[in-house]
């Protein structure tokens, strides 16, 4: 069982079954080496030191399972800051909106404070076609401890509304809460949004677009380049990626090129945007590390103050664990970013 866990180390999901298991496995892969480790003392030590099949299974593993640690040790992003809680209370509140038709929900993450906080806007990802703002609680509440206000955003979702709805939507909510400033007590002078998958290429359409409403973005494994990314998908694909964005979209980029460009961020990139953190996994089977690289250079080229995180061995979504061996290391340089763009009131 541990030998079928471990083996999504090293073999690229081709399903989505698979990239949660490759999620899991990589994340939990300090977890299962020390399992694996265990299990093979006590399998050398009951066979008095000779070989047996067990002990080889358990050795393999234990190299499998080492290998992200490793590759994290040879890159410069080994720096974790963990999830917890410090000395700043928060209060947890639910914000009623309308987008269209439909009654939804903004869920707010407010740092108690004598002074006005900095704020965060947050988009969960989901492929435009799913998620909610309860998506990256963990997350949300440790900013908010660290001082942070944070409003976890909703939209509507594909293939029901198309883009740009969902755009639409996050900016609707991103000028209530402006207008409401003094009740949630932020400062709008210093504010960032912040997205994950496809709640990062609406956080940067957000970011980049016509009179930002941020000082700065913050993007983890966020869509750059739509067209692209429907032209050559990666491989494996395993969840489809020419059908999520033509859900979203509603065509092909033969039959739509001017929608395609303006849903992609790196149409945007010009001189003047706000500072950037991107964190992305080399090994995404979603958002190919190739797009990212590109964005990144772009940026620099344009003179955008760009931090650029590239996590060597993991898949999309890694910081769904947020206890796993990547979310701690994005976490820290989202703090890092955070402190030196809008500060914090902790």
């Amino acid at each position: 069982m541990l030998a079928l866990i471990c083996v999504w180390i090293v073999i690229p999901p081709f399903n989505e079954p698979t990239i949660v298991l490759a999620v899991a496995s990589i994340e939990l892969s300090p977890y299962l080496l020390a399992a694996n480790a265990l299990f093979l003392a006590v399998t050398v030590w009951s066979a008095r030191r000779r070989g047996t099949p067990a002990a080889v299974v358990f050795a393999a593993n234990c190299v499998v399972c080492a290998l992200p640690l490793l590759a994290l040790i040879r890159s410069d992003a080994l720096q974790p800051a963990a999830y917890r809680s410090v000395n700043v209370p928060i209060a947890e509140r639910v914000i009623a909106v309308r987008l269209g038709p439909l009654a939804s929900k903004i869920r707010a993450y407010l740092p108690g404070a004598s002074r006005r906080t900095p704020a965060i806007f947050a988009i969960y990802g989901g492929a435009w076609r799913s998620g909610s703002p309860r998506s990256d609680a963990a997350l949300n509440r440790a900013l908010a401890h660290q001082g942070y206000a944070v409003f976890a955003l909703d939209y509507r979702h594909a293939p029901a509304y198309r883009f740009p709805v969902a755009l639409q939507d996050v900016r609707f909510e991103i000028s209530l809460i402006r207008k409401n400033a003094l009740r949630y007590n932020i400062d709008t002078q210093r504010m960032a949004v912040l997205g994950h998958s496809s709640g990062g290429e609406l956080a940067e359409l957000i970011a980049f677009g016509p009179k930002s409403p941020v000082a700065a973005l913050i993007s983890y494994s966020g869509a750059v380049d739509l067209s692209m990314g429907w032209k050559y998908p990666p491989v494996p694909d395993p969840i489809g990626v020419r059908a999520v964005i033509q859900n979203y979209i509603g065509d092909t980029p033969a039959g739509a090129p001017g929608r395609y460009r303006a849903a992609s961020p790196l149409a945007y990139v010009r001189r003047g945007l706000p500072p950037t953190l991107l964190i992305y996994a080399a090994r995404d089977h979603v958002v190919d590390i190739r797009y990212a690289r590109k964005f990144r250079d772009a940026l620099r080229a344009a003179g955008t103050n760009v931090r650029f995180v590239e996590l060597p061995w993991t898949e999309h979504a890694f910081e769904v664990l947020p206890f796993g061996l990547h979310a701690p290391i994005a976490y820290r340089a989202t703090l890092s970013f955070l402190a030196a763009t809008i500060g914090s009131e902790r």
